[in-house]
């Protein structure tokens, strides 16, 4: 399943990404280049605009695009309604894409990054990935203990 979020739900492509789902964020206010990439690339459109979706309801229908407006504008409230609405398994395959840049992470060698990370994080850490568009290399740690955390919380509620 593969998203499109706009201008309104930045936070949002990276919770997607985060729980393993292909999302485009779109940060421009064109809304009929909006339109072509989701119809185009098969991804269903999320935002919190709903005079777009007003605007374009019918585009819409008559592309086949599938879209989603949330009116929360806090993120784990919109992560759960994507997943409640979509039908997600937010556990499925989570931390796969670069929160960043939305393509594949790829594993790396903890030789392979000597250097290119901070002395205590590779002193202390054994796995490691990297992405394979922008290059930045990610690990556990207590930042990502805590997105699992947030992500359980939306599943739990």
């Amino acid at each position: 399943m593969k998203f499109i979020v706009d201008l309104t739900m930045g936070r949002l492509a990276k919770w997607l990404r985060i729980a393993g789902y292909d999302t485009v964020f779109y940060n421009s206010a064109n809304p009929d280049k909006l339109i072509e990439i989701a119809s185009k690339e098969g991804r269903m459109i999320l935002t919190r605009n709903s005079g777009f979706i007003k605007k374009k309801k019918k585009t819409f229908e008559e592309k086949g695009i599938p879209f989603l407006l949330l009116t929360s504008d806090r993120v784990e409230d919109q992560l759960k309604g994507v997943a409640a609405n979509f039908k997600l398994n937010l556990k499925g395959n989570p931390f796969t894409l670069c929160i960043d840049c939305n393509k594949p992470l790829v594993k790396i060698s903890k030789e392979d990054v000597a250097g290119k990370v901070p002395e205590f994080v590779y002193q202390n850490y054994n796995k490691f990935v990297q992405c394979s568009n922008c290059k930045k290399i990610f690990w556990g740690g207590t930042h990502k203990e805590r997105m699992e955390g947030i992500i359980k919380a939306v599943i739990e509620n």
